[in-house]
């Protein structure tokens, strides 16, 4: 995840026209979704706010691949250093592991904004991807300090 988030950085600053134009493409693809009026000056500020989105969402994912990475390459090491039974430290790594593919979500919040619309492409990415992974892994960082906390008790 580390390795994609940093690729991703270079990407968006190499191919930044090319990441505008295509998403401005699949915009105009899908003027219904994104509610274009015909008015020139309303379309094109709809336009902007759907690629800015899009690119928010690169963003977010290089950034969170970047950090999210290292957090639970280093939560999983103590999970398998310090955690006490197979079942918990197995819980443990699916939880950690789902949480590790909490980045992707932005990849798809990036797409879906492109063809759902900004505000429905948002709302699915958050609810059905974002929500979920996060959850697991904050679920498996507090699990992982519960079991640290019962052991030093």
């Amino acid at each position: 995840m580390i390795a994609l988030g940093e690729t991703a950085g270079a990407a968006m600053s190499r191919l930044k026209p090319q990441i505008e134009r295509y998403a401005a493409a699949r915009v105009a693809a899908n003027a219904g979704a994104h509610g274009f009026s015909g008015s020139a000056e309303y379309d094109d500020e709809v336009r902007d706010r759907a690629i800015f989105a899009a690119e928010a969402g690169l963003s977010f994912f290089h950034l969170h691949a970047e950090g999210l990475g290292l957090v639970l390459f280093f939560a999983s090491t103590l999970v398998a250093s310090a955690v006490p039974g197979r079942i918990a430290r197995g819980a443990l790594y699916v939880l950690l592991t789902l949480g590790g593919l909490f980045p992707l979500g932005y990849l798809v919040y990036g797409a879906a904004v492109l063809e759902a619309g900004r505000d429905s492409g948002v709302e699915l990415a958050e609810r059905w991807i974002l929500t979920p992974l996060g959850l697991a892994a904050i679920a498996g960082l507090l699990g992982l300090l519960v079991v640290l906390a019962r052991r030093r008790a």
